[in-house]
């Protein structure tokens, strides 16, 4: 995003923005770097030859309709899907070379029917933290400190399987976000939440970069949580972004 400076008002005006002009402004270093990402079944190339850069402290959104090769993306981002070409990088480690050290850096949000929806929402935290490798109080305490974050306190004694759709999916993202990773992977969000759950998760995810977290994030649409968007279509990514 590039800022213009006017100048009117004489010397003083002037010299002011030539300050203003020459000031450096500070530039994060990215924490995903993505090159030449290409993933194809059988004869459908479904990404090709993708690359992004998603810079500490933001939140870059790929927007593009169904089948545009955005999930597919997303899971070779996070591991899940190995790529048949190119590289991904979290703070300069290849998630494929050195793949378990990446995965301790990177987290997606799980889908809805993807957690036990029998136990709490606390029970579910806690749980999702000692898989993480936190100890028992410091698990507690991450939960405690998510579930206010999300709006989820008073909720915190009912199971999941009780919460509504906009409930589920915020305590999803709070699942993600509990063993505090360096980079978030989210597919579709916001899709089918309601407003308030929804303004809920973006502020979350505004403290999240706010502390220097970074976002990637998938979506039919530009998300006003976005700083930065570029557009996926039949698997390319446009360099544009804003």
């Amino acid at each position: 995003m590039r800022t213009s400076v006017r100048t009117t008002g004489g010397a003083g005006a002037r010299e002011r923005g030539r300050r203003a002009v020459s000031t450096p402004q500070r530039v994060q270093a990215p924490v995903l770097r993505v090159r030449a990402l290409a993933k194809q079944f059988g004869d459908q190339v479904v990404v090709d030859g993708a690359g992004l850069d998603v810079p500490g402290g933001s939140v870059l959104g790929l927007v593009g309709p169904a089948g545009s090769g955005k999930t597919t993306l997303l899971a070779m981002v996070t591991g899940l899907l190995p790529p048949d070409e190119g590289t991904v990088q979290v703070l300069g480690v290849d998630a494929w070379a050195q793949h378990a050290r990446a995965r301790q850096l990177v987290a997606a949000m799980p889908d809805d029917d993807a957690v036990p929806d029998s136990l709490t929402g606390r029970e579910l935290l806690i749980w999702k933290g000692l898989v993480a490798g936190l100890d028992a109080r410091t698990a507690a305490e991450a939960a405690g400190l998510l579930l206010r974050a999300t709006g989820l306190a008073e909720a915190e004694g009912r199971t999941v399987a009780e919460y509504t759709v906009g409930m589920r999916r915020r305590i999803c993202l709070a699942t993600a976000l509990v063993r505090r990773p360096k980079l978030l992977v989210l597919d579709d969000p916001f899709a089918g939440v309601d407003e308030d759950s929804a303004a809920t998760m973006r502020v979350v995810l505004r403290s999240f970069t706010a502390e220097g977290g970074s976002v990637l994030l998938a979506s039919r649409s530009a998300e006003s949580v976005c700083d930065l968007v570029c557009a996926v279509e039949r698997g390319r990514v446009a360099t544009g972004q804003r």
